[in-house]
């Protein structure tokens, strides 16, 4: 496979997994940290078995363990919010408030790794602020429910926690520290919310197991398909815009299989300002 059709790859595994995120967690019964537990598990156990494959480094512990310390903090926190976003709003508002992501990233890597903001870049940061505002945007009036806040929560987990990631992933093994990335998310959910295990045990069905399963492997994919894109030649230049239509693909699903067609248009439209406001920030 060429590097273009991994990240094609990519793009289709990221939107079914925030579609169907939406779809396991909308009934009332879900517990959104149950999900977040298993599905760490399961990311995990896949990525342990592809970085053993590969032949697992472990990070250097010396240097970085603070790093890994934020980084499961902030992956934890992030897969929570994210999961009990998914509750409460559709899978096309989740992907595009969480998308404001890039403009946390932007502020830490001006912050802790000195990088420059130009016009260009608050022309961006402006659009996906916008598409924020438009999104949320009912009646008249800004509403924000609970679960928009927990998408820019999550948003904000994932901006940060990408600049940590950079300044690891200079010195480090690639499939090897994303396999951390969901074991740390584990154990701390456990140390975190130990009540989780009675929970789990208590509604664990083959249709939980099935669900964190499914949202596991397309994650999984995901972030696999991005990494031998680049193995496979591309820059990233060339696969981030490609990757960011994600917003707009995610929308189109989550419209076609699980019936979210309210405002159709205006979720197409604010995924259009976000993917616009992100090559911008590039």
């Amino acid at each position: 496979m060429t590097w273009l059709a991994y990240t094609i790859v990519g793009v289709f595994a990221f939107a079914f997994y925030y579609t169907l995120s939406r779809l396991f967690l909308k009934a009332k019964n879900t517990d959104a940290i149950s999900y977040a537990l298993l599905f760490n598990l399961v990311c995990a156990s896949l990525l342990i078995a592809v970085s053993v494959s590969k032949g697992f480094v472990l990070v250097d512990l010396h240097k970085y363990a603070l790093n890994l310390v934020v980084m499961g903090v902030l992956y934890t926190a992030s897969q929570i919010f994210i999961f009990q976003a998914s509750k409460t709003i559709e899978a096309s508002e989740v992907i595009i408030l969480s998308s404001t992501r890039i403009l946390w990233t932007i502020g830490a890597a001006i912050v802790f790794l000195g990088e420059s903001f130009d016009l260009a870049k608050l022309i961006g940061a402006g659009l996906i602020l916008y598409s924020v505002y438009f999104v949320s945007h009912k009646k008249k009036r800004l509403k924000f429910e609970k679960g928009h806040v927990y998408a820019i929560l999550a948003g904000v987990c994932l901006g940060v926690g990408f600049v940590n990631d950079a300044y690891v992933l200079r010195n480090a093994d690639a499939f090897s520290y994303a396999a951390l990335a969901f074991i740390l998310p584990s154990i701390l959910t456990l140390l975190i919310f130990p009540s989780v295990v009675g929970k789990i045990k208590k509604q664990f069905d083959i249709g939980l197991l099935r669900n964190t399963v499914l949202l596991g492997i397309f994650y999984t994919i995901g972030i696999m398909a991005s990494y031998l894109a680049y193995q496979k030649g591309g820059t990233a230049s060339q696969i981030v815009p490609i990757g960011q239509s994600v917003v707009i693909v995610t929308v189109i699903l989550a419209a076609i299989f699980i019936g979210e067609r309210d405002n159709l248009i205006k979720k197409l439209v604010a995924a259009a300002l976000v993917t616009a406001g992100v090559l911008l920030l590039k």
